[in-house]
């Protein structure tokens, strides 16, 4: 029976994530946006199928080890400034390789009410969803976000997550991807590296079941999220139970983007306005 870390390491794995990591590129992001090491995917491209080798050879004997990230930041929309950690290509390869395995086996496990960072879903698929929602009569919005939430996940919770794959090899690798993509010391998931969205998910997967089996009408777009209930009351129950549920992920609310409101103008979420 293949391990999940030799299907990783399987050659036609590695050159779907190397052309998965070179498609959809621009020429002029191809030539641009190196990591540390200086190598863009022009670069890589020019002799890929070797580079796919080393990367194998040095996957299956245990020698690869993550280059470290390539920081800067970017403008925020409100004013703030976010950082991007931006891996080496041979870095965005491995990653994509680990998530075209793992994908698959999570994507078995989480829910429809998770939008953000999946196949088949979108922003569009989210809206449509708390549209649906509105129509079954739920008239009010807890509207929320998870202060910091990428740099603040905790790496022992994401790998005690994994460690149910038993996998040790597996676990070793998104290990060292999580330590060089700290922002403190065993916490944080860099904006920039591939792994991350699906980390980001696999982390809220627990808040997920228990908002669903608490029968709220969650709708979460990676660390935004939103709570449709029939009336004001409700959803101020709605959002002490999503506060604690968040707690016991040792996350919390940012207070000043957290808010409850009647479904209509004052509603916002993903950049949609809703008029009744």
């Amino acid at each position: 029976m293949t391990t999940l870390f030799e299907a990783i390491c399987e050659p036609h794995n590695l050159q779907l994530a190397w052309q998965r990591t070179w498609e959809g590129r621009t020429w002029a992001e191809r030539q641009r946006g190196a990591g540390i090491d200086g190598l863009t995917l022009l670069d890589w491209e020019t002799d890929w199928p070797q580079r796919l080798r080393d990367l194998q050879t040095a996957l299956w004997q245990g020698a690869y080890q993550p280059s470290p990230l390539l920081w800067f930041e970017i403008p925020r929309g409100d004013g703030g400034r976010r950082q991007l950690g931006i891996p080496t290509v041979t870095d965005r390869v491995a990653q994509r390789a680990v998530q075209n395995v793992l994908e698959p086996l999570l994507e078995s496990v989480f829910l429809s009410c998770s939008h953000g960072y999946r196949p088949e879903r979108s922003v569009y698929t989210a809206i449509t969803h708390v549209l649906w929602h509105y129509a079954q009569g739920l008239t009010w919005v807890v509207d929320a976000d998870i202060a910091d939430y990428f740099g603040t996940v905790r790496h022992a919770r994401v790998l005690d997550q994994l460690a149910q794959l038993e996998d040790a090899r597996l676990l070793r690798l998104v290990a060292g991807w999580l330590e060089s993509g700290a922002t403190r010391p065993g916490l944080g998931l860099a904006q920039g590296a591939v792994i991350s969205p699906l980390l980001a998910n696999l982390y809220l997967h627990p808040f997920d079941v228990a908002m669903i089996r608490g029968n709220w009408a969650l709708v979460r777009y990676a660390d935004d999220f939103v709570i449709l209930c029939s009336n004001q009351r409700v959803a101020e129950a709605a959002l002490v139970d999503a506060a604690d549920t968040l707690a016991g992920l040792e996350l919390a609310l940012n207070a000043d983007k957290t808010t409850i409101v009647p479904f209509g103008p004052e509603f916002e979420f993903l950049s949609a306005r809703f008029e009744v």
